[in-house]
């Protein structure tokens, strides 16, 4: 290979690690989470959910029991992009708004997560309809 060909496997490897795998969330969720970082946390959350429950759960490290998930904060980081920080901040609003349960448990510790889908199900209808009202007082008689 040649230094140029060399220079243009390195800009392509680059641009392949630059543009990872995206990170997207549910808008719809924000208003519900209070935050941008606490949806994208629920919306990963929900996603993971989902695919244990289509039987698509084949990563070794993660684990899940009647609906519980494990996952390390290090896991979230590489999968989120959510720093420490971010997480934690996002998993108390969760907590706070009933969408996210969490328990330790084991030894060593390791937290386990569970989507309430009752409760974003709930939330969402009262969204849309504080929305619908918002727009109806909005109108012009």
């Amino acid at each position: 290979m040649t230094a140029a060909s060399d220079e243009t496997m390195l800009e392509h490897q680059l641009l392949l690690d630059i543009f990872d795998l995206p990170v997207s969330f549910h808008r719809c969720l924000v208003p519900i989470c209070g935050s941008v970082t606490a949806a994208l946390l629920l919306s990963h959350a929900i996603g993971t959910t989902q695919e244990a429950e289509a039987g698509h759960f084949a990563d070794p490290e993660r684990d899940i029991v009647d609906g519980w998930f494990t996952l390390s904060q290090d896991q979230w980081t590489r999968e989120t992009g959510l720093s420490r920080w971010e997480q934690e901040t996002a998993r108390r609003l969760l907590r706070q708004a009933g969408l996210l349960a969490e328990r330790r448990e084991g030894m060593p510790a390791r937290v386990w997560f569970k989507v309430d889908k009752t409760a974003i199900a709930q939330a969402l209808q009262q969204q849309a309809q504080t929305n619908a009202a918002r727009a109806k007082a909005a109108r012009p008689p």
